[in-house]
């Protein structure tokens, strides 16, 4: 039987019953049980969930993001009744190794997880490219694989029967900052400038097929290499071409070489909106005031309200910690503060037990069956996929930074502030 659960629950499909006995002078508390059959932690079974994470290297940043957000959802669970199983409870357990945000370690660390240490569940590691090189073990070992870091709509191509995503995928990044432009601002040249990895390819190409669609003026499209570490060639050439606007990037490296650069080439876009970095507080902390009105998508923040009253409004059910909850567990992990990687992580965790509890089973063509037929919301907002597990239900917001703090602006359904334009480099 599931249980949908909001600090111990979200909707009570069991009687809690506590039973303090009081014996004359000795006192003896007894842990709290549900009628479902929940188990004290020390009696409970364990659900292993294994996976590679970038501690170390280009992704280190998001990695590190990512990894406290896994471990505040898993606790979160345990402390909350575990996942419920044809009656008995069960603890998540982490197993995960730095991945050294290399693609030749996916293999041998995944098949390590798989093979050796017997995980029974699996979650991508963090970026597009890791992901893909992962996802084939789905597959292969038969089980499941959650998507948290890796958007890219090529991984939801390639016919695998276990892999899901939580996020919303690559090719829809840039849509409400182009949305945006062309309401507000539709005179405005266009400059697309994007790393060349899987995910990066995937949202600079279709943002700049999208602005070319809504009638905006595109004057440059370019890539540049992921290990890149001079950009003003590419930054001098959008400036010539007389792009006003500058939209892409990568990740966090390359999204504030990007800033630093443009700079020492003398260009000051109007606008500008990029890719991953802009959400990390250590992008306002490095930059100081030349990232004050910088904007970038967003997965998820802290300030966008997805509540059980939100799911009942939207007619689905509400599952797992409220957004305070999640932050709140958060900062036992991470005393610098939850971005968009950490909710999307956490939220594949949360996602994840709520399929175990609906498929009532740990067998994996079970548990796919209930991700399939899963329309849910959390505290990182609804969860659906379609046929190949691609996310379809989850909603991007746009976020901008202003007077060093970040504030969503895009869409007005979720805003906590409105754009402020045009971006002036201080």
């Amino acid at each position: 039987m599931r249980e949908n659960r909001v600090g111990l629950t979200t909707k009570a499909t069991a009687i809690i019953v506590l039973v303090i006995l009081v014996i004359v002078g000795v006192g003896a508390a007894y842990y709290v049980t549900s009628q479902q059959g929940t188990s004290p932690p020390s009696q409970r079974g364990t659900i292993k969930v294994g996976f590679s994470i970038s501690e170390t290297g280009t992704f280190n940043v998001e990695g590190g993001k990512s990894l406290a957000g896994i471990r505040a959802a898993a606790q979160w669970i345990n402390d909350n009744g575990g996942v419920v199983v044809n009656g008995k409870a069960y603890n998540i357990t982490l197993d995960y190794y730095d991945d050294a945000s290399t693609a030749g370690n996916i293999v041998p660390l995944y098949t390590k997880i798989i093979t050796q240490d017997n995980a029974q569940f699996l979650l991508a590691p963090y970026s597009s490219g890791l992901t893909a090189a992962a996802a084939p073990l789905a597959d292969q070992y038969h089980l499941i694989m959650f998507s948290h870091g890796g958007a890219s709509d090529s991984i939801w191509a390639k016919g695998y029967q276990n892999v899901f995503g939580i996020l919303s995928p690559a090719s829809t990044y840039l849509k409400t900052a182009i949305d945006y432009l062309k309401a507000n601002h539709p005179n405005d040249k266009l400059a697309f400038l994007y790393a060349n990895d899987a995910f990066s390819i995937v949202v600079g190409a279709a943002a700049a097929d999208y602005a070319k669609a809504q009638g905006l003026t595109v004057v440059y499209n370019s890539s540049y290499p992921a290990t890149v570490t001079d950009l003003s060639p590419q930054l001098t050439a959008a400036k010539a071409a007389g792009a006003t606007d500058l939209l892409g990037g990568g990740h966090f490296n390359d999204g504030l070489l990007v800033m630093q650069q443009l700079k020492s080439v003398g260009w000051t876009p109007s606008f500008i909106s990029l890719l991953v970095a802009v959400t990390e507080p250590a992008f306002q902390q490095q930059l100081g005031a030349s990232a004050n009105l910088v904007t970038g998508p967003s997965q998820w923040e802290t300030t966008v309200n997805y509540s059980p009253s939100a799911a009942s409004t939207a007619g689905v059910t509400y599952f797992g910690p409220t957004e305070q909850q999640f932050a709140t567990e958060y900062a036992k992990f991470d005393s610098t503060g939850a971005t968009y990687h950490s909710g999307e992580a956490g939220a594949a965790i949360i996602v994840l037990a709520d399929a175990i509890e609906t498929a009532n089973s740990l067998n994996t063509t079970l548990v796919r069956d209930a991700l399939h037929s899963l329309h849910i919301m959390t505290f990182f907002g609804q969860y659906q996929v379609d046929s190949t597990g691609k996310q379809i239900a989850h909603a991007m917001v746009l976020d901008q930074w202003q007077s060093g703090s970040l504030v969503v602006v895009a869409p007005s359904t979720a805003t906590t502030g409105t754009v402020e334009y045009p971006y002036t480099g201080s």
